[in-house]
């Protein structure tokens, strides 16, 4: 049946199958699974029953919202939030059983307040900064935790967690750096699991997977190290049909700002998918897409609903089809994520409402 709009297919056998392949490689160590923004764009809920289904009990989400929203679909499973206690979040964290990673002394102790007036421990994991200075308790202020009298009064420590910052280089140093850093501390703190290990961290090294580790990225189908082959599969195909085939001649001219312009006779097709589907603009001029297999550059400046394809060198059979493979098996998203100068974590988020969504198993 022809396709009267964009279709995003998600793939959960694949995303099972992702789990299984780092399960396979962790060494033993257990595997839980980052479902912030929405299941990174694919949809928390169906994602999250899957892997559910697969094994999985640990799931990490950024904020109270996304871990109230993930316990109304999995009440068995322990969810970690990432922002740790903002103000006035407490109440539900407790309500819904979450565990707070807390980032910061204050947030500790915020959190021990609140299990003061309870008789049963409250849930709570350590979230330590050790170079990639974004959020997290500093190193030193960590230490000084680890020595200090009743800081843990009320409390069951369950992670004891850092996040690496350049584990998807293969030349980088760094993460050996931070693991060194950590476990330093971790010495101090021997209570909860121990994790460092993000997707491209899990597939680094087996020094780097300690007790716990966390993918995201790859869970999805997104390659974990930069310039190495992909060990996941395919996870999202975007398909768009062909609006419009046309002719154009030497001196015609493309898309908002003329900014491509015909120097020989050539043949141009538009897709309905733009940057408000979440098919950046930053692939104007540069991109491609696949139709039957075959190459089809981008020409002009993608719009909010448009994008024009060079397809001169597309046989004709495949153009009947009327189909372009925007992402798939023949467009990755880490090579759409190239097109644009971006990764593929902003694609798979970027993803727009207008597909037709279709889930597959």
């Amino acid at each position: 049946m022809p396709l009267s709009r964009p279709r995003l297919q998600i793939r959960l056998g694949a995303i099972a199958a992702n789990y299984r392949t780092i399960v396979a490689h962790a060494s033993g160590a257990a595997v839980g699974a980052a479902v912030k923004a929405d299941a990174y764009g694919l949809g928390v809920e169906p994602v999250a029953q899957r892997l559910h289904a697969e094994g999985c009990r640990s799931f990490f989400v950024a904020s109270v919202e996304e871990g109230i929203e993930l316990r109304q679909v999995l009440p068995d499973v322990e969810i970690a939030v990432f922002n740790g206690v903002l103000a006035g979040t407490a109440a539900d964290l407790i309500h819904h059983d979450l565990v707070p990673l807390v980032i910061s002394a204050e947030q500790l102790d915020s959190w021990r307040l609140a299990a003061s007036a309870r008789d049963d421990a409250l849930p709570v994991g350590l979230h330590i900064d050790t170079g990639i200075n974004r959020t997290g308790l500093q190193v030193e202020d960590a230490r000084g935790i680890a020595t200090a009298s009743d800081v843990f009064a009320g409390l069951d420590v369950r992670h004891v967690l850092s996040h690496l910052a350049s584990a998807d280089d293969p030349g980088s140093g760094q993460p050996e750096q931070q693991l060194a850093r950590f476990l330093d501390v971790r010495a101090a703190l021997p209570q909860g699991r121990a994790s460092i290990a993000n997707s491209a961290g899990t597939f680094r090294h087996s020094d780097f997977h300690l007790d716990l580790v966390r993918p995201g990225i790859a869970l999805y189908g997104g390659a974990p190290t930069a310039g190495v082959a992909s060990p996941v599969r395919t996870v999202v195909t975007l398909e768009a049909p062909l609006l419009q085939i046309r002719e154009v001649g030497p001196g015609d001219q493309v898309g908002y700002g003329a900014t491509y312009t015909v120097t020989k006779p050539e043949r141009h097709a538009v897709v309905p998918v733009g940057y408000a589907d979440g098919y950046l603009r930053a692939a104007s001029n540069r991109g491609a897409m696949a139709i039957g297999g075959h190459r089809a550059p981008i020409v002009g400046r993608v719009s909010m609903d448009l994008t024009v394809l060079d397809v001169t060198d597309v046989p004709r059979d495949a153009l009947d089809a009327g189909v372009a493979d925007v992402i798939g098996d023949d467009r990755s998203v880490d090579d759409v994520a190239a097109d644009a100068g971006t990764i593929s974590y902003e694609i798979l988020t970027s993803l727009g409402r207008r597909y037709e969504r279709v889930y597959i198993d």
